[in-house]
């Protein structure tokens, strides 16, 4: 690269949102459309695990697709992460179910169930259930299922093991490779 020319992705990170700094080489600028892509993609899915043209999402049905991401959001809720980090967490599960008839019977019969303790009890399915605390009460009944906790254990070390979203709870992931937290301000405690 000529060393007189300025590269329009010469500007360096900074504490600023990263999909708001422009990029710096190819690798970052690959990551972040990677990213971008995923995202759009978790758009256009329409609100749901499975891809809307796979065979899996055509016998499981446009409202147990959309019922299993409400359920995760309901699951683990952070307002402030967008679908897409739970459609990411998600997705791989979604996957395999297509090729595995036993996961995708899991998936299946729990959406069922999950809409039928929720007529039950409100006699609405649990995407119209509107308040979050009666959605709650649904899914403290289905907690012992096996459909809950395999949903459950998905989203816990997906949403929580990944450093894309850990700046937005404000941790700063693993410090040992940073020398440790005694010299990072470790003691620099400002919300007591």
């Amino acid at each position: 690269m000529n060393k007189n020319k300025k590269s329009l992705f010469s500007f360096r990170k900074s504490d600023q949102d990263v999909s708001d700094t422009p990029c710096s080489d190819r690798r970052e600028f690959l990551s972040k459309s990677g990213k971008l892509a995923l995202g759009a993609s978790a758009v256009i899915v329409g609100g749901g695990l499975f891809s809307p043209n796979s065979f899996a999402a055509k016998k499981i049905g446009a409202d147990a697709n959309e019922t299993l991401l409400k359920l995760a959001r309901d699951i683990y809720p952070h307002d402030t992460l967008e679908d897409k980090y739970y459609v990411q967490v998600m997705s791989p599960m979604a996957e395999s179910a297509e090729k595995d008839p036993e996961l995708f019977k899991l998936l299946a019969d729990g959406v069922k169930l999950l809409d039928n303790t929720s007529v039950e009890k409100y006699a609405v399915s649990f995407t119209q259930i509107e308040t979050e605390q009666e959605r709650v009460a649904v899914l403290k009944i289905l907690e012992p299922t096996p459909f809950f906790q395999k949903i459950k254990g998905a989203l816990m070390m997906g949403i929580y093991n990944n450093p894309e979203i850990w700046p937005l709870f404000g941790f700063g992931g693993s410090a040992w490779e940073k020398g440790g937290y005694i010299n990072r301000g470790y003691d620099a405690v400002d919300w007591l």
